[in-house]
């Protein structure tokens, strides 16, 4: 594409939303000046067939329709493949609060920072579409569906420049969203969305578009080409909802919500999504490609104002300006020069550099393009085979193959629980009236025991109802189990100032 603007960037305030729950841990934040007055928060074979595309005739929705019932019928249909996205990273204090605390053992020990999102279900084999922003960075991710199953998610790929990412989760039998024509979206039309903001599991909001091909300034375009090219709607979005979707009313999936207008942190009445049609372009690049691959005209571009309009003989502002051209790139090849205005791609008019960066940024390297311009004071049009980043067509290369859930699960080595035994001491068995006996004698930290509430001085009754006698049988009967299973123990608690007391906890091996 090689589209950027002569201005430097001006970003908006930015707080990552899959991080937003450790803001209150002090988690660092990028300050940018406010664009536009309003700082934006961003709140944590080919995959798809002809029925994931598209939505099946009877759920279109006639003109009498009854909304309230419509309303109910798409989160009925809906909420099952819209799943909340949990991430946690491990954070030292001096990267939260800086350099100027106590070198102790206290300050140095680091900690879980946790974050929050949603994603959407577009397989029912558990790929899904989440936020870049929501996953990045991040140590573990954890999905929870509706039904309130939860499963470790891998990320599949993932593009910062348009902020989407896939995970992979191994389960079968999901129910996935159907996906919409965010191109054929209109101002005024009602969407729904769907996510689990400020942890609140699958909840439905509403409103209308009312804007698109919003550029935001949200995504790092340093490079010139991320593609900011954003639904605008009022419905209520939060942080957490961040990767989840905006539905129209056939039921459609048409964008994945990403960001909101606001001065507190929270809804104050304009969100933004990504459309789904570039959502289905990273996906299917990944799941072929292994990578992201986009085309380039090799141009630098910017908005036609008045005095561009005059200069070119236009009736009024429209199109793109080409101020620039790369030599040997793609536009340079075509024929394409400095003061041309690009009018339309593939019949679709582009009138800012941000709708123009989308039309060519969701082509491909080797993809031919139709454009339209305006030069010399008439319209021209030509083909234009789209060159990659450095300038060249694409070599072939073959599809890599996306591996199969439980294939990948038993690759997976078996992960440890963070526990160490000890054998209780003669004085301990006696008090209790046990012969044997083990006590938890460390948690390690971040590990899945610790994150269950398993403490160091516990003291285990029964793991799966058999009470083990030595650490090593308690051991055993931790290890005879695999990924996925659910362990059940029963301990016995020390408590300050008083008597121990016995608890039940269930962990499941990850």
């Amino acid at each position: 594409m090689g589209l950027k603007k002569a201005a430097p960037l001006v970003l908006p305030f930015l707080i990552l939303s899959g991080l937003i729950l450790g803001l209150g841990l002090g988690f660092s934040v990028r300050q940018h000046k406010e664009a536009a007055g309003m700082p934006v928060v961003v709140p944590g074979g080919h995959l798809y067939t002809e029925s994931v595309y598209r939505a099946p005739d009877s759920a279109a929705a006639p003109a009498f329709a009854n909304p309230n019932r419509m309303f109910v019928k798409i989160s009925k249909k809906l909420r099952p493949s819209i799943v909340t996205v949990y991430t946690s990273k491990a954070v030292s204090q001096s990267e939260l609060f800086g350099d100027n605390l106590p070198d102790d053992e206290t300050h140095r020990r680091p900690f879980k920072s946790r974050g929050l999102g949603s994603g959407i279900v577009i397989r029912e084999d558990g790929y899904l579409l989440t936020n870049n922003h929501v996953i990045a960075d991040m140590d573990e991710i954890t999905v929870r569906l509706l039904d309130q199953r939860e499963f470790r998610a891998r990320i599949v790929g993932s593009d910062p420049k348009t902020d989407v990412a896939l995970l992979k989760i191994a389960a079968r039998g999901l129910r996935p969203a159907v996906l919409g024509d965010s191109d054929q979206l209109e101002i005024g039309e009602w969407v729904m969305a769907i996510g689990s903001p400020l942890n609140l599991q699958s909840t439905v909001t509403a409103g209308i578009i009312s804007a698109i091909s919003r550029n935001m300034n949200i995504l790092d375009n340093s490079s010139g080409d991320a593609i900011q090219n954003f639904i605008q709607t009022d419905a209520a979005v939060n942080p957490g909802n961040s990767g989840g979707a905006l539905v129209n009313l056939k039921g459609e999936v048409i964008g994945i919500n990403t960001a909101i207008a606001t001065r507190s942190n929270y809804y104050m009445g304009y969100s933004f999504a990504i459309p789904i049609n570039i959502a289905k372009k990273i996906v299917d690049d990944l799941t072929r490609f292994g990578e992201i691959r986009r085309g380039y005209l090799g141009v630098y571009i910017r908005a036609v104002d008045a005095a561009a309009a005059r200069g070119v003989g236009l009736d009024k502002p429209r199109g793109v300006l080409i101020y620039s051209v790369q030599p040997g790139r793609a536009a340079e090849k075509a024929g394409l020069k400095s003061g041309d205005v690009i009018l339309s791609v593939n019949g679709t008019p582009v009138n800012l550099p941000n709708e123009l960066q989308a039309a060519i940024g969701t082509k491909r390297p080797g993809d031919r393009v139709h454009i339209v311009y305006w030069r010399d004071g008439r319209e021209e049009s030509m083909y234009v085979v789209l060159f990659d980043k450095d300038g060249a067509l694409p070599r072939n290369v073959s599809r890599r193959p996306v591996m199969e859930p439980d294939k990948l699960d038993m690759e997976r080595p078996l992960g440890h629980l963070g526990l160490r035994f000890s054998p209780l001491s003669g004085g301990e068995q006696q008090r209790l009236g046990l012969k044997g006996g083990v006590r938890i004698d460390e948690v390690e930290d971040f590990s899945t025991a610790a994150e269950k509430g398993l403490m160091a001085g516990d003291i285990i009754l029964e793991i799966d109802g058999v009470f083990p006698r030595s650490p090593d049988e308690a051991q055993k009967l931790v290890e005879r189990h695999g990924h996925g299973d659910v362990i059940s123990f029963r301990l016995l608690s020390p408590a300050d100032d008083e008597e121990d007391f016995e608890r039940v906890l269930f962990i499941e091996i990850p």
